[in-house]
């Protein structure tokens, strides 16, 4: 049976690990760029996720757990009143195509509504394409890019609409 639920200090190791696996699941021929930018996340908030995600109500940080074994992620940083940013997503290779992203797309969103968030952005890299087409289908849209040679970082964002007033 497959859970949401919140980041435990147990688990880091296991998600610092899924992190780095899930990208260098793209990486063909990029592998020098993206271990780069790897090693940098793991040195920064994925070091400490306690302190980075979980030490206040305005961040959070989720694995999916399919019968104890976390096979997927995702965290959500305050970036103001207005904006959340979701940061980490990352699903095992093994439990892709299952709905678990999706599943954590709608636990960011619930809990940036329930903290009044009117947007959430994000970035990620031109190589995840399945990640991409599945922000799009959930409301994300482009909204910048920067190139890195043959990479580029896309900007997206996903603006949340108050409750009746749906279109």
């Amino acid at each position: 049976m497959m859970i949401i639920r919140s980041f435990e200090t147990p688990d880091a190791e296991t998600v610092r690990t899924l992190f780095a696996q899930g990208l260098m699941d793209f990486a063909q021929g990029y592998e020098k760029e993206v271990g780069g930018y790897i090693q940098e996340s793991l040195n920064d908030d994925l070091a400490d996720i306690n302190g980075s995600y979980m030490a206040g109500q305005a961040n959070h940080f989720w694995v999916a757990d399919l019968d104890g074994e976390v096979v997927g992620m995702v965290g959500v940083q305050w970036r103001s009143d207005e904006e959340a940013e979701l940061r980490r997503m990352s699903v095992a290779s093994t439990a892709r195509r299952q709905g678990i992203g999706l599943i954590l797309l709608e636990t960011v969103e619930a809990f940036c509504r329930d903290r009044g968030h009117q947007r959430i952005q994000l970035t990620t890299v031109s190589l995840l394409e399945p990640a991409i087409a599945m922000y799009r289908r959930f409301g994300f849209r482009l909204t910048g890019e920067e190139n890195y040679g043959m990479i580029s970082a896309e900007h997206y964002v996903k603006e949340l609409t108050k409750p009746g007033l749906e279109a």
